[in-house]
């Protein structure tokens, strides 16, 4: 019976692999599908299915953390899902909804764009090594980037209905872009078992957001990506502040 049971909690162990694997799956399609509506410049579409990229991309993290089923596929995987779905799809979508206005101003911040979200993804996979532990992120994550610019796209749509304020655009597609290569920690808001303020922080205003966002769901996205990205600016600072004080 033992002999026979053997197979069987093998394959349970490989399948295990393949949940997070499947979420880090479903937010580069969700990405694709994004870039395909921003071809047909159906912009709105575009920036929920980068909402939903975030969404699974966060999934399988703590998916893979749950199950035990880090790997480096999956890790290697993950990064190209990144690169794609918060890198190349969003520097496209700014381009075609709004950059373009700029001319060779806006080509050349799409794909300062794209190189700075490679160069993040490629920083912190190299240090990224051991996932059991906690690690900050030294400079913006590339889902919040991507996420800021597709909540300005959200809340252009639903608050004034059309898409308005370029340049206001333009400032936050170029800060993204260089929050990303900053030397700026931003802490994770949840790894491992044991909960950090900040990270119960984040936790309470998610839970108002939610309740928020009942009604005015197109306002909230935008709201908890800043509160999230001026934190660690402000913290960022306030850290140096100490230290030269000492």
């Amino acid at each position: 019976m033992k002999t026979g049971n053997k197979p069987m909690n093998l394959n349970l162990k490989k399948a295990r692999f393949l949940v997070p694997n499947f979420f880090t799956a479903l937010s580069l399609v969700s990405g694709l599908l994004a870039l395909q509506f921003t071809f047909e410049e159906n912009f709105v579409t575009a920036a929920w299915l980068i909402t939903l990229s975030i969404l699974c991309d966060g999934l399988d993290g703590k998916l893979a953390r749950w199950l035990n089923a880090y790997s480096k596929f999956g890790a290697t995987f993950d990064t190209l899902s990144d690169f794609v779905a918060f890198g190349v799809v969003p520097a496209f979508l700014a381009y075609k909804s709004y950059l373009f206005k700029f001319g060779f101003c806006g080509i050349a911040i799409s794909f300062f764009y794209i190189f700075a979200g490679g160069y993040r993804l490629v920083l912190f996979t190299l240090k990224n090594t051991d996932t059991n532990k906690k690690h900050p992120f030294i400079g913006l994550p590339i889902p919040a980037a991507g996420g800021l610019i597709s909540s300005y796209i959200i809340l252009n749509y639903y608050f004034w209905h059309s898409l308005r304020y370029p340049e206001i655009f333009l400032a936050i597609t170029l800060i993204s872009t260089l929050l990303m290569i900053s030397h700026i920690e931003y802490l994770p808001i949840e790894k491992g078992k044991n909960l950090t303020g900040e990270s119960k922080l984040f936790i309470v205003l998610a839970a108002v957001s939610i309740i928020v966002a009942i009604k005015y769901f197109y306002f909230v996205f935008i709201i908890w990506i800043m509160i999230y990205i001026l934190y660690g600016i402000v913290r960022h600072f306030v850290r140096h502040g100490k230290k030269n004080r000492k």
